[in-house]
Formats: structure tokens, sequence, C-alpha cells
């Protein structure tokens, strides 16, 4: 069986029993609303709970254009730019950023995003070189203070609703 499709109703609505990026994937819905599907073949991505969501097979030469439609923020990365996934806790590369459609919404994810849900939103800079000066500046170190607290806000904010019985 081949793996990449082009069907449009693969994913009806978005699965908000998926937990792995479900209050990103909110946030993006209210951001853009529907959308039309891109012009691309999409394969399944099997998430780590379970569910299935599509992930665009976008070509090499296409990425940088596809990164400039999809990017949600002014100040859009280069593709040769390092980003922390908070999700995942994990630097990688901006060209490897995946393209999900869930539902009626195409997403710009964080290539562990089948292992931990970071979507564009979970995105960190990282910078090797201090611009001005030249020197090595450990990004990741001078961060840590508030990649710890954003950890500890989800990790509460997510323990709070449990409580409340509204979701997990």
């Amino acid at each position: 069986m081949n793996d990449i499709n082009q069907n449009d109703n693969l994913t009806p609505d978005i699965n908000f029993d998926n937990p792995l990026g479900r209050d990103e994937r909110g946030i993006l819905m209210a951001m853009y609303g529907p959308q039309p599907r891109l012009g691309y073949p999409t394969r399944p991505l099997r998430m780590s709970n379970g569910c299935v969501v599509e992930e665009y097979v976008i070509p090499d030469n296409e990425r940088e254009g596809v990164l400039e439609k999809l990017y949600p923020f002014v100040g859009r990365p280069s593709l040769d730019d390092e980003m922390l996934d908070l999700h995942s806790d994990s630097v990688f590369t901006v060209r490897d950023f995946l393209v999900i459609r869930e539902g009626t919404l195409n997403f710009i994810a964080a290539p562990k995003y089948a292992e931990a849900g970071g979507t564009v939103l979970d995105w960190f800079p990282v910078k090797a070189d201090d611009e001005e000066d030249g020197e090595h500046d450990d990004d990741l170190e001078d961060r840590g203070i508030l990649v710890a607290d954003y950890k500890l806000f989800r990790s509460t904010s997510s323990a709070s609703i449990a409580e409340d019985g509204e979701r997990e």
C-alpha cells in the first residue's frame, strides 16, 4: 500500500482527544480558521499516543516558500536557523520542520512532533554567536530560566485542568 495520498477527507476535524499539541492546534485554528489543503501529497504520521495525522511531503526546493506562507509570526527564521522545540527539549534546524494537516488546519511543527507535539508556537530561537561582539553565546543556558518557567507553567496548567476534570 502506498503511504502517500491526496485524499481531502482523511481528517474531518481536529481531534482534541489527541493531547499532543492540543492547545497549540486550538490557538492556530483561532488564528487562521479553516484552510484549504496545500498542493502536496500527504502520508500518515503516527503520534506517540497512537493517533494518526497527515504529514505533507514537501520537496526540499519548496520548503522556504511553504515556511514563508505558513509561518505565523513576524521575523520568519531562515531555513538554516536553529530553534529549540520546548515540547521535546531538543534543538533542530528549521529546514527540518514538518507541515501537518489535521482537520481543516495546515500548520508547521517541529521535527519531533510525533513524539512530543511541538508546533511552531513552541519554537524558541537559538543563536550560536552574539552578533555584536562575536563571542560564543550558549543561548540555551542563558534562556534556561525562561524554558524552565515555560515547562513549569505547562505542567501546572495541565495539572489544574486535570483536577477540574475538564481535560487531562
